[in-house]
């Protein structure tokens, strides 16, 4: 994998005011390579147009680049052919708003929702919302226990098992296969927060009849290396087709008269609004942006960082590393403490003296952050 030339092709590096960049806050959001920053600008000054609302020439053009993301999601995540494996992909605004409509997708049926103490908010505080929701632990490495998971499903009535594909936290991988197949043992859903994972480690949906099959997968363009305001939902039309659409609006309907309302089936039944036309085909570019340099090779790379960023961090003995997992088992994503510092000040200081940028605080996963203090 050629690191320079890839490098190259991102803006952002090239910007300096007092020190080099060294931007280590992609958990949060990544910076868009100059290719897909062409292609967002071209529509934007090309082919800027609404979609499905029109016969002119710009609606045909925004509509079939549109229409074709949702392939291009299902392809790189494994999923194949979207009109046999009957799913679909229906894009919002960011990661969070894709969750709430999968939490929305599950609110009328009978049952509770489980997920884990190392959630991002996003995953947990909307399925709370909605009704009763069981917390899976972690053990004293912050790795999810898998035995307390079984143990949840087997004696409760859960309807979804909604769980992190990767930690924004520590950047555990939790065993999403594994995970999949103890839900659908135990007559349950899965919903994967792919957020942190799709743009770092490879995801196999495997078919619907699959006892492996991942039923729903979120994840976000603003972290997949594509401009801000676009994400998904990747799920089963079955689950989508039986849920009120999310957001009754014009896009969402067949039919409307003063005594009668008919809804649409399929992505259309939830796609509220014009959508993010430019965000969506820019993130369906980004993909296969990811795709063509190999997810393989990407993996190889952020491990061989990975392990430099650890060994470092170890050396220093002021450093506390939150987070006791093997570097096959994560993502690239190290949380620390300096002894007696304040994290905003180490934040600052790191910024100002080295061109370091990190993400500081508490990562909007507070229960796991207690527990890993």
């Amino acid at each position: 994998m050629q690191v320079s030339s890839i490098r190259d092709e991102f803006p952002i590096c090239n910007t300096q005011s007092d020190h080099e960049l060294v931007y280590l806050d992609h958990a949060a959001s990544t910076h868009a390579p100059k290719p897909i920053l062409d292609l967002f600008l071209s529509i934007m000054e090309e082919t800027y147009a609404n979609v499905h609302r029109g016969e002119h020439r710009l609606s045909k053009i925004s509509s079939d680049m549109i229409d074709a993301v949702p392939q291009i999601v299902s392809s790189f995540l494994g999923g194949g052919n979207l009109e046999d494996n009957g799913s679909q992909v229906i894009f919002s605004s960011n990661t969070t708003s894709s969750l709430d409509l999968a939490s929305h997708v599950f609110s009328s049926k009978e049952g509770s929702v489980l997920t884990t103490v190392m959630e991002h908010h996003s995953n947990d505080l909307p399925h709370r919302q909605r009704g009763e929701v069981f917390h899976a632990g972690v053990d004293e490495r912050g790795m999810l226990v898998m035995d307390e998971v079984e143990d949840i499903l087997q004696k409760q009535n859960i309807k979804l098992l909604s769980v992190t594909g990767g930690s924004n936290v520590t950047g555990y991988l939790p065993p999403v296969a594994k995970l999949a197949r103890l839900a659908h043992d135990n007559g349950a859903r899965i919903l994967i927060d792919g957020a942190q994972r799709l743009a770092h480690a490879r995801i196999d949906i495997q078919p619907i009849d699959h006892p492996e099959h991942i039923d729903f997968f979120a994840a976000a363009g603003h972290k997949t290396y594509a401009p801000f305001g676009s994400s998904f939902l990747f799920g089963r039309t079955d689950d989508f087709d039986e849920a009120p659409p999310y957001i009754p609006s014009g896009g969402t309907v067949s039919l409307v008269t003063e005594d009668e309302v008919v809804y649409l089936k399929g992505q259309d039944r939830h796609t509220y609004g014009t959508p993010n036309i430019a965000g969506v085909i820019a993130f369906g570019r980004a993909i296969q942006y990811i795709d063509s340099i190999g997810m393989d090779q990407l993996r190889i790379h952020e491990i061989d960082l990975l392990k430099k960023m650890s060994k470092g961090l170890q050396s220093i003995d002021e450093i506390t590393i939150y987070g006791d997992i093997p570097v096959d088992q994560k993502i690239g994503v190290v949380a620390f403490n300096i002894i007696g510092k304040n994290h905003r000040d180490v934040a600052a200081w790191l910024d100002q003296d080295a061109g370091i940028a990190v993400r500081n605080g508490r990562f909007c996963a507070h229960p796991y952050m207690f527990r890993l203090l």
